[in-house]
């Protein structure tokens, strides 16, 4: 007999996976949610079209009846002889143009651009099957910028012209929701919340990662293991290498959950190999090891919660490695009220080193984050690295193509001994000895998003930090202000 589950057993199922986690038994990004366009909501079993195009399956579109969109005839063309539905090729497209405005980048260090500059980046891809057991992927990114006093930022602004994914699969993997497939090549990797491995998407320059991935999934299980190297961004013309100094591999396993309705559990190790890593202490070869887990139910009506913790360790040149993080959302949508608000409070905190004369290393490893990882899209002033953050928002659907976010956040150093780390790259921005004041400052931000017709998301994003406590000791630090409004267009 079925029995419908209270929101007070959801709460408490939260609350309870958050107690057993804290004992080390072991958060979703909060992004603001996709507009639909104007008009009657698309088929059920219709690819959203999202920033994941080798993830989607166009096979459905074999039936002529199910072709209602003018770019059907160019997500399945069908080359094969016969009824084989899955000999087919699948042509995709994105365009994306962006006014951005950054002042005070880096905290007012280096060149600063008052007038701001275009972001342009172009994104092709053919999806070609043969079977539904073979297929070939391939994706190619154009990233440029215009305008930008100092020129691109690495990594983050301009890539004019490379390979982001070229991978063979074996297997069923997009075909079928039951079955196991290989990918060797070039390919995006995103785990869970884009916590530790994600395609950077809300920069002009995505990350991909080249190697071996084995996928096993059911219609609620999935498992992936991987062996790559992230993929560096030259920023030349079909230049873009592995980078040899650094090697990642884990296991990543999700399971649902029924206790919480719709959620799930996901289990996982990965590790990190980095030649030369640095840190307040200084530099050496580190092999790091990260076990975690993560619990969460869906956004949707009522209660949704996403924790998650994890625990590091290993080798950093002669010293050993003890670190963790614990990211928490909780989030409730008031399904029945206007505009559909939903408020939430996230928190994360990053463990810091606590001493630098030869005991385990401290400071927490992000590995290959979300790089708007604190906002909708801002790149954040300073890495989750030796970091604590309290960050209530609110979420609406102003109308069925509108939807919009509002936030502050407040933000600590986790240890008084450690440093103010640069996002992603995990180089020092300020040194511990500085001071022992922990706080850092304060950051307001929003998002609005649009979608005005079908294959276009319009979207503004504005954010402002103020430094305080920690970074008032540094007289050149100034408040960071940023402005962005972008359209993307895809098919």
């Amino acid at each position: 007999m079925h029995l419908q589950k209270s929101n007070t057993v959801r709460w408490g199922a939260c609350f309870l996976a958050g107690f057993f986690w804290a004992l080390g038994f072991g958060a979703a990004i909060a992004q603001t949610p996709e507009p639909s366009p104007p008009g009657k909501p698309p088929a059920a079993d219709r690819p959203h079209l999202d920033p994941f195009p080798a993830e989607q399956d166009w096979s459905f579109l074999a039936s002529p009846a199910h072709r209602t969109d003018p770019y059907d005839r160019l997500k399945y063309l069908h080359w094969g002889n016969g009824d084989d539905t899955q000999h087919y090729a699948s042509l995709g497209f994105e365009d994306r143009t962006e006014y951005e405005y950054f002042d005070n980048w880096m905290l007012g260090a280096g060149p600063q651009d008052h007038n701001g500059y275009v972001l342009f980046r172009v994104m092709p891809h053919v999806d070609l099957h043969s079977g539904p057991d073979l297929r070939f992927f391939t994706e190619m990114m154009f990233d440029y910028n215009a305008g930008r006093n100092g020129g691109p930022r690495p990594g983050i602004d301009e890539d004019r012209g490379n390979f982001h994914q070229g991978f063979l699969e074996v297997g069923p993997h997009v075909s079928g929701q039951h079955g196991a497939s290989l990918r060797l090549g070039r390919q995006e990797i995103v785990l869970g919340t884009g916590r530790l491995f994600d395609n950077n998407e809300g920069l002009n320059v995505k990350l991909s990662f080249d190697g071996a991935r084995l996928i096993a999934q059911k219609a609620r299980f999935r498992w992936d293991n991987f062996a790559v190297r992230p993929v560096q961004d030259i920023q030349g013309f079909f230049d873009d290498t592995p980078n040899h100094a650094q090697t990642t591999w884990g296991s990543y396993l999700t399971l649902p959950l029924p206790v919480v309705g719709k959620g799930g559990i996901d289990i996982y190790y990965v590790g990190l190999a980095t030649a030369s890593a640095a840190y307040n202490r200084g530099s050496a070869n580190e092999v790091r090891h990260t076990l975690g887990s993560r619990f969460f139910r869906d956004p949707g009506a009522g209660l949704d919660c996403n924790w998650e913790f994890n625990y590091q360790f290993g080798s950093f040149g002669a010293d050993s490695i003890r670190a963790w993080s614990l990211s928490t959302e909780t989030g409730y949508t008031l399904s029945r009220v206007r505009f559909q608000p939903r408020p939430l409070l996230r928190v994360d905190a990053y463990s810091g080193d606590r001493n630098t004369s030869g005991h385990a290393l401290g400071t927490y490893n992000s590995f290959f984050p979300r790089g708007a990882y604190f906002t909708p899209k801002a790149v954040p002033f300073a890495g989750n690295q030796n970091l604590v953050d309290f960050h209530p928002q609110i979420q609406f659907l102003a109308r069925q193509n509108v939807t919009g976010e509002i936030g502050w956040n407040w933000y600590w150093r986790e240890s008084a001994q450690d440093g103010v780390y640069a996002f992603g790259s995990g180089i020092l921005v300020d040194p511990a000895t500085a001071s022992r004041v922990r706080f850092l400052g304060d950051q307001g931000d929003m998002e609005i998003r649009w979608s005005p017709a079908n294959h276009i998301v319009v979207a503004l994003n504005l954010a402002g930090f103020q430094p305080a406590g920690f970074l008032n000791q540094f007289p050149a630090h100034r408040a960071p202000v940023f402005a962005n409004v972008g359209i993307t267009y895809r098919f």
